[in-house]
């Protein structure tokens, strides 16, 4: 049969990847262990050595050479260490979870080359590993962790394959029943159409019987046979609706009980569904122990890592939209909390610091995820300060702060304390991002700190995303929702108004429509009629919205719009409404971003700058941090997460400059380039390349390819990339 064998292998190689992720996260986990502990633990070691073993056999049923070969390296490398004869130091831990990192990367569908780990782990023969002092451009990026594989698979454990069939056999019974009900239904039509036509033979009897009263004749035969026939169908008709009433009362009743199954066994299966797309909160932190052993290590300093409560289960949509906002407090806390070893040894501490992650089950189907580090803290003075130099908080307005008010200013975009900008932290993104991450997810998040001691925020969140109360407001003729975790307040008040304050609050106005950039006729507006508004706020600030009215608040089932309206602004999804329309649902966050001012909240800028940049980077942190810069300047910024987001973008919308990373999944910044330089329509478009590849050979193949500019973020200078893009963006012009 054409296509089995191709079916076959598709089928083998989830299965594989599957296996994979759990051979991988345990020798991740195992290799940790063995470097912590003191001497080699042979069982931990031997334990690795299987895994390696297991998963090289997996790799080879299926033909994957890539891995099989890492996998039959490394597998000997650890038979070393097994053995005795290789005990390996800091730099050889290093290596092997490069190794692992590299099958993660095959794995994900990157185009890494085993080439060069594999020559590191031969050179192990029972002595030191020999280990370049300068990696090669193309080992992984480790200042991310790992993608977790989307596999297109999830697995079901047999008590829930239980419920699931159970749930439908209910089904199947109640479907079996409506059937027959169908069929009492058909033959209640056919008894009725048999009544319908005596009833136009009686009607004919009547106008007979009627004339006859009406005239002064006596009755004949014709008479007497009509007037009997009427009785007759009097007397049948009676018997026929006491029939009609008793069968439509024994139907209501059987509807009444088969609805009452149905409701029980779609919610069963339903609530069973999404139960069998749970997963454990470890499934998403696999990858973290060996990215947090590398940024550390570069860094300089020394953290062990801990999760408590990872086997606790959340939806996996939510655990993937968790993954960027626990990598950036991360990266936070090793950079702004941890202390080099030498500092805390002279606070009295251990010279290793401690990230510890601890998921608590919460009443209402919700968890709290805490991520605490015993690092320096935060310093609530250094937060007023740094507040008043960017021009967020006044003098006066500081210094009526209490310390836990300075210290949730963390939150606002802007704001930072470190007065270096690092690979980690340091650009001014504060945890705005962590805060609206929470937001859209329908939770909140705390921060709490002791100075020179700790620091420690809590996400709270739901177990399952799946609904979430909306406001549902109309405007322009349309329905939109909106979700009721950025909706602050809502107040009437008369149109036309730019600003209002609440509080201690000034808070933008704007109507809806011209929010999301739809245009509609202009409409008669009664300046005198008070209109409502609906009051936003997340971490990115605050607006108000102009609507025509407020209709309701009701449970949402967010769907999605689609690959090919993935780009659609401001717009979450769609829902459908209890009338059983559909309403768009706004995207709170992107809707105030998109209208704020340029600059707002910000420091002192360069000359003011016009034109729409399109940005390209695969890091969040790097990509928020040019935004920032760029956005402050008075650019208009959009955002692609690699080069086949960008080539896609490019084709949808015009922009006067491309910004790109290099080194990114999918289409780097090199092949971004020359996609761009070959293309009729983009070839005069304006590129500045700003990556960490720093070889002279790097920047001269950039060059070559058409890259307008080229920028090393290690020499990253704010004023001088502004120039640049000035220069670039002009000489185009």
């Amino acid at each position: 049969m054409p296509g089995t064998d191709d079916d076959l292998r598709e089928m083998l190689l989830v299965t594989f990847r599957d296996e994979a992720d759990e051979h991988l996260s345990a020798i991740t986990e195992e290799l940790i262990a063995l470097e912590r502990g003191e001497g080699i633990d042979p069982d931990l070691a031997e334990s690795v050595y299987r895994r390696t073993h297991s998963l090289k056999g997996a790799a080879r049923a299926i033909s994957l050479r890539e891995i099989e070969s890492v996998c039959q390296h490394l597998e000997t490398a650890l038979s070393a260490v097994r053995n005795g004869s290789f005990t390996p130091d800091a730099a050889g831990y290093d290596l092997f979870h490069r190794a692992v990192h590299l099958i993660r990367s095959i794995l994900a569908g990157e185009k890494e080359s085993p080439v060069a780990i594999i020559r590191e782990l031969r050179a192990i023969k029972g002595e030191k590993p020999v280990i370049p002092e300068k990696r090669q451009a193309a080992t992984p990026n480790r200042s991310e962790p790992p993608r977790l594989r989307e596999t297109g698979t999830v697995r079901i454990a047999n008590e829930t394959l239980d419920r699931l069939i159970t749930g439908s056999d209910e089904l199947l019974t109640t479907r079996l029943s409506m059937g027959h009900r169908m069929r009492e239904l058909d033959a209640m039509m056919i008894r009725f159409s048999l009544w319908q036509w005596t009833h136009v033979q009686v009607a004919t009897d009547l106008r007979r019987i009627e004339e006859l009263l009406r005239s002064d004749r006596d009755m004949i035969y014709e008479d007497w046979v009509a007037l009997d026939r009427i009785l007759k169908f009097q007397k049948k008709n009676r018997e026929f609706i006491d029939s009609l009433r008793h069968d439509l009362t024994t139907h209501i009743q059987e509807n009444a009980r088969n609805l009452h199954i149905l409701e029980s066994s779609t919610q069963v299966i339903a609530d069973t569904i999404h139960d069998a797309v749970l997963l454990p909160v470890s499934h998403i932190l696999a990858t973290f122990p060996g990215f947090i052993r590398e940024v550390a290590g570069s860094s300089g300093k020394q953290v062990d890592f801990a999760v408590d409560g990872g086997e606790i289960e959340i939806d996996r949509r939510l655990l993937e939209a968790l993954k960027d906002p626990l990598t950036h407090l991360i990266r936070n806390a090793i950079d702004h909390g941890i202390e080099h070893p030498g500092t805390r040894v002279s606070k009295g501490k251990s010279p290793k610091g401690r990230i510890h992650i601890r998921v608590v089950p919460l009443a209402g189907s919700r968890v709290g995820i805490d991520i605490s580090d015993d690092g320096k803290g935060i310093d609530p003075g250094a937060i007023r300060r740094s507040a008043i130099e960017k021009g967020l908080l006044t003098e006066e307005e500081a210094h009526n702060l209490s310390d836990d008010e300075s210290i949730r200013l963390v939150f606002r975009s802007g704001l930072s304390t470190s007065h270096d900008v690092t690979e980690l932290s340091g650009r001014g993104l504060g945890l705005a991002i962590v805060e609206d991450a929470a937001t859209r997810l329908g939770g909140d998040v705390t921060i709490t700190s002791i100075s020179g001691q700790n620091t420690c925020v809590r996400m709270y969140l739901p177990v399952r995303l799946s609904n979430f109360r909306g406001v549902v407001v109309s405007a322009g003729r349309r329905k939109y929702v909106i979700p009721m975790q950025q909706v602050r307040q809502v107040i009437r008040m008369k149109p036309g108004a730019e600003e209002v304050r609440i509080g201690d609050d000034l808070i933008r106005l704007i109507a809806l429509e011209r929010g999301l950039g739809v245009k509609l006729p202009p409409m008669k507006i009664d300046p005198n009629h008070p209109v409502p508004v609906v009051l936003l706020a997340s971490g990115a600030g605050k607006l108000g919205i102009y609507v025509d009215e407020v209709i309701r608040v009701q449970e949402i089932v967010v769907r999605s719009l689609g690959s090919q309206l993935r780009h659609v602004r401001r717009i979450a999804g769609a829902g459908i409404l209890d009338d059983g329309s559909v309403a768009l649902v706004i995207d709170p966050l992107d809707l105030i971003i998109s209208t704020l001012p340029r600059g707002e909240g910000r420091g002192g800028r360069l000359e003011p700058a016009t034109g729409r940049v399109l940005v390209v980077e695969d890091s969040v942190t790097s990509r928020e941090f040019l935004r920032a810069i760029l956005e402050d300047a008075g650019y208009f910024v959009e955002c692609a997460y690699d080069g086949a987001d960008a080539l896609q973008r490019l084709k949808q919308e015009e922009f006067d400059i491309v910004i790109s990373d290099v080194d990114m999944p999918r289409v780097n910044g090199f092949a971004l380039t020359e996609a761009i330089r070959s293309s009729s329509h983009l070839s005069s478009l304006p590129v500045v390349l700003v990556t960490s590849l720093d070889s002279p050979g790097d920047q001269e193949y950039g060059i070559h390819l058409g890259a307008d500019a080229y920028i090393i973020k290690s020499m990253f200078e704010k004023d001088a990339f502004l120039r640049v893009v000035r220069d670039v963006s002009r000489h185009e012009a």
